[in-house]
């Protein structure tokens, strides 16, 4: 399959396409590497002396199959965060209203010790009589 590439100083593929472009050379791809030059253009080197594409030889073969696989692992992993996220936040409502609850008994006990120390004070609190003596 031929197609057009530019490149930098080095060789290294900067963009390709699949029509003649001006500024762009033709370059013959070996229908084994079409899938991996898709991939990674950019790891594909042009020798301008021999006028030929260069394969790098060292670059992981992903299958299709591999893909598919890895993103239904990742849209499993993320319902499951979801999930647990949703867990989490029911969670956190059942425990900020078992706190409101709370809270409010230990209100109603402070009112009651209240209510108890000013019952206290008012009757330790007794007018005490003048009592002086007079003179018989």
């Amino acid at each position: 399959m031929f197609i057009y590439v530019t490149f930098d100083s080095n060789g290294f593929v900067t963009d390709y396409k699949k029509v003649e472009t001006e500024g762009y050379t033709k370059v013959f791809v070996l229908d084994s590497w079409i899938n991996q030059f898709a991939q990674y253009p950019d790891k594909f080197r042009y020798d301008s002396t021999n006028q030929t594409l260069l394969n790098p030889g060292n670059l992981p073969s992903v299958s299709l199959n591999q893909v598919s696989t890895d993103v239904t692992t990742l849209q499993t992993q993320l319902q499951s965060l979801q999930s647990t996220g949703t867990q989490t936040d029911s969670q956190l409502g059942a425990l900020v209203s078992n706190i409101s609850v709370v809270q409010g008994q230990i209100l109603g006990e402070l009112q009651n010790i209240q209510t108890q120390l000013n019952a206290s004070e008012k009757a330790t609190t007794v007018p005490v009589a003048n009592t002086t003596n007079s003179p018989a």
